[in-house]
C-alpha cells in the first residue's frame, strides 16, 4: 500500500524566535506550543473563539507554501 501524504507532525522553532510577546507568539496555543502530532487521516482541532486554532492552522498553510486565507500555493504574497 502506498504512503499517503500526510502531515505528521509540527514543531516551533523556538530558537528563531525573537519575542513571544507580540502576534501570534502571545497566543497560548502557539506560545506553550513545542511539537503538534497528527493522527493519520483525520485532525480536529476544538477550542474556545479566540484560543488559537484558526491561528495555527494559517501558520501551517504558510509553512507549506499556501495561501493563509485557503487556495493553492499560486498566489502572489
Amino acid at each position: 500500500m502506498e504512503a499517503l501524504p500526510y502531515l505528521r507532525e509540527i514543531v516551533l522553532k523556538r530558537d528563531q524566535i525573537d519575542d513571544f510577546s507580540g502576534y501570534p507568539f502571545s497566543i497560548p496555543a502557539v506560545r506553550e506550543l513545542d511539537s503538534l502530532q497528527f493522527a493519520p487521516e483525520v485532525t480536529f482541532f476544538v477550542g474556545e473563539n479566540g484560543s488559537g486554532k484558526s491561528t495555527l492552522v494559517e501558520a501551517m498553510a504558510v509553512a507549506m507554501g499556501f495561501n493563509a486565507e485557503g487556495g493553492t500555493r499560486n498566489f502572489n504574497c
